[in-house]
């Protein structure tokens, strides 16, 4: 069987597989029918489903890259689960192993092909426009998500390439998506995503931060797009929320994270009541509680022991769902876009006019009701410190995290190559364990370290243009 015939028959087979999976979803009895062929699945009949497919499989991935990079990142503190919904040792220390995580790859990568899939399939049906754009966003998001958390890409079976190339595909999908849609959200929604993908490109000189800006300003403040979350199937819930939900996993901790109780290390990492950035400010945006019937996360910390548990009320059911965008955000790629032409006043009037939009908390997460308090700044490196900490807080267990720490640590851009200015305010894990400084933060790819994915054997071991792992 010819190349293509052989990649058109595991197409087709994914498809039904999709398709299944999607009817299943529904509660109905049926027969698998087999591969379903390319003419019937651009049927009026069959187009949502398509579409909706993609979107399914972006829910699974970004649950799951959220979850594992919110570690990595230092978002959450690992409770010492190494069983359902926990990680390894090594992950719990922040290193990601070279060639794991096949299921967040495949997600993903599945997210990107069916949209992909979507988008020649409809090209030459007279399919209307808005279903287009919608195919055109779940794959820019798809390629988003790879883009931002891998820092190399494979696509269909094709060799290793840049990560960046999943971002510049999702910049062209955006494009795309804004041209045909006819609604005012789908056109935003495109709008927002071509202002992401074009801020982490700008970073590595890829792209124009003018460009950036200007898709932000687009987008109004109060916008928002998410992916749908669901409790039907263990795959498609909340996973972040579901790891620590009670039911009955407490997997991880706000304890020792910048947001949560610091811990007294005179007396065995004891909360220190009070502490922490979201007790002294109130911030909504990454408050967390203790239960009282649950006062330790469900297994030990190597070189610690049971950590206090005190989980995020970002998240507090299975079907909340996770965003994609929002306007928020977009004023924060202002900001940055005001640093990186050395304008850090206005980014500080930019962060600061976003942060008093925000009511406080009180520790019983009732309102408090006073606008949050400002950030102030005496610098240039001050101010890059802020941003970096006010798109934390936004973006908070929401998969972005992780890639921004990567970019700015990476920048190839208008900075001459270094390091973008400023200190992530990364909490002190390795005074607590062993195993956070006995483990690179990030992954060894090509022998050196980077916080990114890393293409799983999965992959490698199927595909004959991407190499082993040296050492596997």
């Amino acid at each position: 069987m010819h190349k293509q015939q052989i990649e058109k028959a595991n197409r087709r087979m994914r498809f039904a597989a999709a398709f299944v999976l999607l009817i299943l979803g529904t509660g109905c009895e049926i027969t698998n029918p087999g591969p379903i062929q390319d003419e019937f699945l651009i049927q009026p009949a069959s187009r949502a489903g398509l579409v909706n497919g993609a979107q399914r499989r972006l829910n699974e991935a970004i649950g799951w890259i959220g979850y594992t990079g919110a570690i990595i990142a230092r978002e959450i503190m690992p409770g010492g689960q190494t069983g359902a919904y926990g990680h390894s040792v090594a992950a719990q220390g922040g290193h990601i192993q070279p060639g794991s995580y096949s299921g967040h790859f495949g997600d993903a990568q599945q997210a990107r092909f069916i949209a992909e899939t979507a988008i020649l399939l409809f090209k030459d049906a007279a399919v209307e426009g808005d279903m287009v754009a919608q195919a055109n966003l779940w794959a820019g998001y798809a390629n988003r998500v790879l883009g931002e958390n891998w820092c190399e890409a494979v696509i269909d079976g094709g060799p290793l390439e840049d990560g960046l190339v999943y971002l510049k595909r999702a910049e062209e999908q955006f494009s795309e998506a804004i041209n045909r849609a006819s609604t005012d959200s789908l056109r935003t929604a495109a709008y927002a995503g071509r202002a992401q993908v074009r801020a982490f490109l700008a970073t590595y000189g890829e792209a124009s931060w003018s460009n950036a800006y200007s898709d932000a300003a687009s987008v109004e403040s109060d916008f928002t797009y998410v992916v749908e979350m669901s409790n039907l199937e263990q795959a498609t819930r909340n996973t972040i929320m579901w790891a620590n939900g009670r039911q009955p996993y407490l997997a991880y901790t706000m304890w020792n994270t910048y947001y949560g109780e610091q811990p007294d290390l005179t007396n065995n990492g004891a909360p220190i009541p009070g502490t922490g950035y979201w007790e002294e400010t109130g911030d909504p945006r990454v408050g967390w509680f203790a239960d009282s019937e649950f006062p330790w996360s469900n297994a030990a910390l190597l070189g610690f022991g049971q950590t206090p548990w005190r989980n995020q009320a970002k998240y507090n059911d299975p079907e909340d769902p996770i965003r994609l965008a929002s306007g928020a955000e977009m004023r924060l790629i202002q900001a940055e876009a005001a640093l990186m032409g050395g304008d850090w006043q206005d980014a500080m009037t930019i962060i600061n006019d976003l942060r008093v939009t925000y009511t406080t908390q009180t520790t019983t997460h009732q309102a408090g009701g006073d606008p949050l308090g400002e950030w102030m700044a005496d610098s240039e490196v001050e101010a890059w410190t802020r941003l970096k900490r006010e798109r934390a807080i936004e973006l908070f267990l929401e998969a972005r995290t992780l890639g921004d720490q990567r970019r700015w640590a990476e920048n190839a851009g208008p900075l001459g190559g270094a390091t973008v200015p400023g200190d992530l305010e990364l909490p002190d894990f390795e005074a607590v364990s062993e195993i956070f400084s006995d483990n690179p933060r990030g992954t060894l790819i090509n022998g050196q370290p980077r916080l990114c994915f890393d293409v799983p054997n999965s992959e490698r071991e199927r595909n004959p243009n991407v190499p082993t792992v040296i050492g596997s």
